[in-house]
């Protein structure tokens, strides 16, 4: 009889053994860009059985002196959106004022559910209002009441891992954001009292548009970690006539970064008169850049012709033959088919001459 009761125990645990098995991981990563704090709750399973949600309540302690207003802004496959079996997710806000909890659920238990995938998949996000941008975020989670089950109704939690995300002082402190201009070049500086972790910095600029993207135009490497204040400077070159938004995206080590925003606008305007640059290099081989700048009261394009012409006043390019709005503009010379010696080029509007100047090819 005692040998039949051990065989039935022994089957019991073995056979059910994948249930205690159970394994996975859930993670946070934060961004910040400068006004709003956003917190990710990803989860993923290890090796093992497949397994799927059935409850969680998924807590985390955050710093109320740093951030505040906690708004769910997704959702996950564990939501009645992407699977009718689940109730509708929701966080919890608790009396304490630096807690908040994901809650996700079957509507019964047990049932089939979503299963948790070998890839990280995002559980949910939650956005913050920045109160203070030096202080911690001093995110962790809240092991005393994290709890997961399956979809059979098992409690699973001490098979989960719950991995704390960095919570360093945010690792730029800037003192200084601004701006000089010389026609359609933009100068940018900016200044750092202390840098901790510092990769560089992005520099992005868009038209001062509503629907007009980011866009990357340049890097600075920082000076990783220092106590003492920093200078940096990056020219934005050849700009055409607009309105223009900047700011840094500013990089650590471990990938995480913010924004800092430049105050208003940056301006560059249509050129009052039409004006021929020295080409540079001057002597130059083979090639030389031939800068010009086009006015126009009525802001309409004009008819262009920049000509070269050798020494005996033969024309032996035309570098443009166009219309073209009122701007800056740029165009590459490249003498490699010529001899040395001294050429002319003349820059014409509406069949008017401009300006020539002279130039030296030396080979």
């Amino acid at each position: 009889m005692k040998i039949k009761i051990y065989i039935i125990l022994f089957l019991f645990y073995f056979g059910n053994a994948d249930v205690y098995s159970q394994s996975g991981r859930f993670s946070i990563s934060q961004t910040n860009d400068g006004s709003v704090i956003d917190v990710s709750i990803y989860v993923r399973s290890d090796a093992g059985p497949a397994w799927s949600i059935g409850f969680a309540s998924l807590v985390f302690n955050y710093n109320n002196l740093a951030m505040t207003n906690p708004v769910e802004i997704s959702e996950s496959v564990w939501d009645d959106s992407a699977n009718a079996e689940y109730a509708d997710q929701f966080i919890v806000s608790y009396d304490d004022g630096n807690s908040v909890s994901v809650e996700i659920g079957l509507d019964t238990l047990p049932a089939a559910g979503t299963a948790v995938q070998e890839d990280s998949t995002l559980v949910g996000t939650i956005r913050f209002d920045i109160l203070d941008y030096l202080a911690t975020h001093q995110i962790r989670w809240n092991l005393q009441y994290c709890a997961v089950l399956d979809n059979n109704g098992i409690d699973i939690t001490s098979g989960m891992i719950f991995s704390d995300p960095e919570n360093l002082l945010l690792p730029v402190e800037l003192t200084a954001f601004y701006f000089s201009k010389n026609k359609n070049n933009i100068d940018l500086f900016w200044t750092t009292a202390s840098e901790i972790n510092n990769d560089g910095f992005d520099i992005e600029r868009k038209k001062s548009y509503a629907y007009e993207e980011w866009n990357t135009v340049g890097y600075v490497a920082g000076n990783g970690n220092t106590a003492g204040y920093s200078e940096y400077n990056f020219t934005d070159k050849n700009l055409s006539p607009g309105k223009y938004l900047y700011r840094l995206k500013q990089k650590d080590f471990n990938g995480n970064f913010e924004y800092h925003y430049l105050s208003g606008e940056v301006t560059v305007e249509i050129p009052v008169k039409n004006f021929l640059s020295q080409n540079y290099p001057n002597p130059f081989n083979p090639n030389t850049v031939i800068s010009y700048e086009i006015a126009s009261q009525s802001s309409a394009a004009v008819n262009v012709r920049l000509s070269v012409y050798n020494s005996l006043g033969k024309e032996i390019s035309v570098l443009a033959n166009q219309k073209q709005l009122p701007g800056y503009y740029r165009i590459n010379f490249n003498g490699s088919d010529f001899p040395s010696g001294v050429y002319i080029y003349v820059l014409q509007t509406d069949g008017k001459i401009i300006d020539s100047k002279r130039m030296m090819l030396i080979k």
